[in-house]
């Protein structure tokens, strides 16, 4: 495409209506999940998903063949299929093999719960 074809796809994909979406039923799972996924030490979410548009516009490559730009999560949840070839049909499936393992944030030392609180924040963004 060309720079001005660019520039109004990428206008026409920000015009498009966002998905309304129900709140989260247990705050204190989102509270818990935005806590992992803030926490550096334990998923790393934060470390490219970050700012007010959770990302930091870089490439990163996330163990699933290159560096690809670390899309935003604001609205996450209402973008299905997930990863950048849709292997993810949920968020849950991003955390399964297609997803890039520990390449793409330190998550598989989670407790299944903690991955309960961490899907529960990324669907309330």
């Amino acid at each position: 495409m060309t720079p001005e074809e660019s520039a109004a796809t990428l206008h026409w994909l920000d015009a498009q209506p966002r998905v309304a979406h129900a709140p989260p039923t247990d705050l204190s799972a989102v509270v818990r999940g935005r806590a992992l996924f803030a926490d550096s030490a334990r998923a790393g979410c934060a470390t490219c998903h970050a700012g007010a548009h959770l990302t930091n516009n870089q490439m990163a490559d996330v163990g699933t063949g290159g560096a690809l730009q670390v899309p935003s999560l604001v609205g996450v949840a209402a973008h299905a299929p997930f990863m950048h070839d849709g292997c993810a049909a949920t968020l849950r499936d991003r955390f399964a093999a297609c997803g890039g393992g520990d390449a793409h944030g330190v998550t598989s030392g989670l407790a299944p719960t903690e991955l309960d609180d961490l899907l529960a924040y990324l669907e309330a963004l």
